[in-house]
């Protein structure tokens, strides 16, 4: 099991998203907090995937020259396309479920970060995301090292052609 991961900002990204999310005062700061926790949230996973593909792989501090380009190579739509796949799937049911709620995530994000002001947002579907984004980065780290292993490989390089 790769039980914590070693990146506070996966866990910081969650405690802000918790905080927004229960922002108080006028309702156009309120939904404005949501919208940053809706996204603050979805990055909390997006970085758990970076930071476990690096670690998987052996990189993280031990070559931050060799870090930084990994965490550059996962695409947020790359992320999304490869996780949906069968070879997703074959590394095991919990890839699938952290597939499921990427896919959820980002397009609750893009819905918080590119609607209009007029966009009606509830604090019940806010709390509901971080819950999503939680459970997201729990599954994460439930992962075996083999398991993330192949999906960093997975995650990093680039899809065959058929």
């Amino acid at each position: 099991m790769m039980a914590r991961l070693g990146n506070p900002l996966v866990y910081d990204l969650l405690v802000v998203a918790d905080l927004l999310a229960e922002q108080r005062g006028r309702r156009n700061l309120q939904k404005a907090a949501m919208r940053r926790a809706v996204s603050s949230a979805y990055y909390a996973v997006f970085h758990g995937l970076c930071f476990a593909s690096t670690r998987a792989l052996g990189l993280w501090r031990r070559d931050p020259a060799l870090t930084e380009p990994v965490y550059r190579l996962l695409d947020h739509g790359q992320i999304r396309r490869r996780l949906a796949t069968r070879e997703a799937a074959e590394i095991g049911p919990i890839v699938v479920e952290i597939s499921a709620a990427f896919a959820y995530l980002q397009d609750r994000r893009h819905q918080a970060d590119y609607s209009p002001p007029s966009l009606n947002i509830h604090r019940d579907v806010t709390r509901n995301v971080v819950a999503r984004a939680k459970q997201a980065v729990s599954d994460l780290e439930s992962l075996d090292d083999d398991q993330c292993r192949r999906l960093a490989v997975l995650l990093i390089t680039k899809a065959r052609l058929a």
